[in-house]
């Protein structure tokens, strides 16, 4: 008899299994989170309908669901083709692509300073793209575009549930993360405009960078906006705002009353979130360029007091410019 064993070769776990295993203990450990959203959705469903509504209330505004605000009927159709048919499909950008004004000269004073702009579910390339050149406009500076691409409404809204309620946020923030991380370590200041769904990667943003020993070093330079938040929370650090005399990071948020993703978002969860917040609790819609981004621009919200207003038109907001984080309109 042979001295030698033949080797038995051990079955790998399935990776299918493992991950919907993990899945399952996600769903049961996340019960409470998902039951509270569950009951949000119910009790302000009543607003999905104002979600695109009114399709372009401001004048000059290029509404992203108006086949007339696109180069073309080719890109409409994408936009329209993207948000039905369930798919994975690539960025346009990570954070490589400067959308800028018309006619934009770069100060060099300028330049020690990166915004990014984080777009909400549903969005293709050519949307991205579209309310990436309208926040450059309304603040007259580039604007590098984070794209996190659409897999399609119902796999979108279930990253957004799961990367909320569940916080398996890696794989829908993880992208976001490294650039930011990245421009924190080399600019003086760092900008989010942040949108939808962007709200919940901007909250994995913070969390990560205020854990990083060496990134909270650089945190007092961030600068967090989120625009119509779908977010559940958004925290900054108490001892970090004590040392620098303003919050860090520095957070602010606007919201439309009568938006059913703020109204889940950031209106249902004032106790978990820092920063001010800017309602007109009247106002429909939840579309960044047909419902927000005007009227931010305008100081609609704030009473041309936010942080963010004095950004808009290519100004500057001074060292005296930070709004206290309990302040709410």
């Amino acid at each position: 008899m042979s001295q030698y064993q033949p080797l038995v070769k051990l079955r790998q776990p399935n990776n299918t299994f493992q991950k919907g295993n993990k899945l399952v203990r996600r769903l049961i450990g996340g019960r409470q989170s998902l039951l509270r959203d569950l009951r949000l959705v119910l009790t302000h469903s009543v607003e999905l309908p104002w979600i695109v509504f009114p399709l372009q209330p401001e004048k000059d505004t290029h509404a992203e669901l108006l086949p007339t605000s696109y180069p073309s009927y080719v890109d409409y159709l994408s936009v329209v083709v993207q948000m039905i048919i369930p798919t994975e499909r690539k960025s346009v950008s990570y954070g490589t692509l400067a959308v800028l004004p018309t006619d934009y000269v770069w100060p060099q004073e300028k330049r020690q300073s990166k915004w990014f702009f984080i777009n909400g579910i549903c969005t293709s390339p050519a949307m991205a793209l579209l309310e990436a050149r309208e926040v450059a406009a309304a603040f007259q500076r580039p604007i590098h575009l984070i794209h996190t691409p659409t897999a399609g409404v119902v796999r979108d809204l279930w990253n957004a549930i799961t990367a909320r309620s569940l916080r398996k946020d890696g794989y829908l923030s993880r992208p976001a993360f490294n650039i930011v991380k990245n421009a924190l370590l080399s600019h003086e200041k760092v900008v989010l405009t942040t949108y939808s769904q962007g709200t919940i990667v901007a909250s994995y943003i913070v969390r990560k960078v205020l854990k990083d020993p060496v990134l909270r070093q650089h945190a007092h330079k961030l600068e967090v906006y989120c625009i119509g938040g779908a977010a559940d929370s958004l925290h900054i650090d108490h001892a970090l705002s004590a040392k620098h005399g303003h919050s860090v990071p520095y957070v602010e948020h606007f919201a439309n009353g009568k938006d059913f993703f703020a109204r889940v978002g950031v209106l249902a969860h004032y106790h978990d979130t820092s920063g001010a917040i800017f309602v007109i609790p009247d106002k429909k819609g939840h579309m960044l360029n047909s419902h927000y981004i005007k009227g931010i621009s305008r100081g609609d919200y704030c009473d041309q007091r936010s942080r963010l207003f004095k950004y808009a038109n290519g100004g500057e907001a001074g060292a005296h410019d930070y709004i206290p984080p309990d302040r709410r309109r």
